[in-house]
């Protein structure tokens, strides 16, 4: 418990409980907010929709807000994991909720996910609702604690605290999918609506950032010019789109150069004298997937951002050694997703 002291200096703590005293129902109101995005399916009224959540809450409520829409308990640049498996969640929702096993079950075929299910059965809670900081807090006590049995007693006492609409949302987030269509390039247009800035700079910063919850407070005090992108945080990739012909793609540009593309896997190389960390597209950390390519970047005059592709080379050229290099980060990658689908999985069968 002293990892939980630290991390939340003044919360009443006890041994078997997390205080989340709450100063408004602002996670409460954030739950319903989700299930008014769910309800529609028009991009235009679910940004609407953000935008108005975001004005009405207190800067950091509002950051801790639009991390959560994004689906997500933590920022994309950061590593921390909550590492809860998908029975340990079953479990939780069993227990609280008192159902046996063929109701959760029969729950379950009828919702598809393990957040409505605990909607559905648990029990109302005499809570006022949960303030979204609490969470996030909780969020952080989870990932930090040892083991098993100590991450299942913080989620314990949070969703006891919980309405069963706030539950549901709580789940989703630790699941990584809260499936109500809202994507988080429609976070990003609410954050511009919500406090009148230009969506592209939204974009741009979110893009620096890697944390959208940040980007909500550049935007809020009016910084957005003051981004700057920072070593070991990766950034959004910047991806090609369609065009319908090579005319078009070169109508874009008053000067276009043209470049042969090298097949490999697309990644993000952040370097600092000896220090060297690759990323994936989707922002993973992959350095250990590339041992070869540490001691050629290890010691580069200047700190560098390099964006391109990894790509297998060798004289006289084999084509296997392109396969080689893609199998192996696919492996990581699927070993990666693997375990991440592992943990958002019931696991009950």
């Amino acid at each position: 418990m002293e990892a939980y002291k630290a991390l939340t200096p003044g919360l009443r703590q006890s041994p078997n409980s997390i205080q989340l005293a709450s100063m408004s129902e602002s996670f409460q109101r954030l739950a319903r907010t989700c299930d008014e995005i769910a309800a529609t399916t028009k991009k235009l009224q679910k940004t609407a929709i953000v935008s108005e959540l975001l004005k009405s809450l207190p800067m950091e409520q509002a950051a801790a807000a639009a991390l959560f829409l994004s689906g997500r308990p933590f920022p994309v640049w950061e590593e921390t994991t909550l590492q809860l498996g998908g029975r340990a969640l079953w479990q939780l929702v069993a227990e609280l909720s008192g159902k046996e096993e063929g109701a959760l079950t029969a729950a379950y075929r009828k919702y598809g996910d393990l957040g409505s299910v605990a909607q559905s059965v648990l029990p109302e809670s005499q809570s006022v609702g949960l303030d979204v900081l609490g969470v996030q807090r909780a969020f952080h006590q989870i990932a930090a604690a040892r083991g098993a049995a100590a991450k299942s007693a913080v989620l314990r006492d949070v969703l006891s605290r919980a309405t069963p609409l706030e539950a549901k949302y709580i789940i989703k987030i630790i699941t990584g999918d809260l499936r109500i269509g809202l994507k988080e390039s429609l976070v990003e247009e609410a954050i511009a609506k919500a406090y009148g800035s230009p969506a592209a700079d939204v974009q741009r910063v979110n893009m620096l950032l890697g944390d959208i919850g940040e980007t909500v407070k550049f935007a809020a005090e009016g910084r957005l010019g003051e981004a700057r992108m920072r070593l070991f945080h990766p950034l959004g990739f910047m991806l090609a789109s369609p065009i319908e012909s090579a005319e078009e793609g070169l109508s874009y540009f008053a000067e276009a150069a043209v470049e042969d593309k090298y097949d490999g896997i697309r990644a993000q190389a952040h370097v600092s004298g000896d220090q060297v960390r690759i990323f994936s597209r989707t922002r993973d950390d992959i350095t250990e997937s590339f041992p070869e390519l540490i001691p050629a970047l290890a010691g580069l005059p200047q700190d560098v951002i390099l964006d391109g592709e990894i790509v297998a080379w060798e004289f006289p050229e084999r084509p296997e050694a392109a396969k080689t290099i893609v199998d192996q980060a696919s492996s990581d990658q699927a070993n990666l997703e693997a375990g991440e689908k592992n943990a958002a999985e019931m696991g009950h069968a």
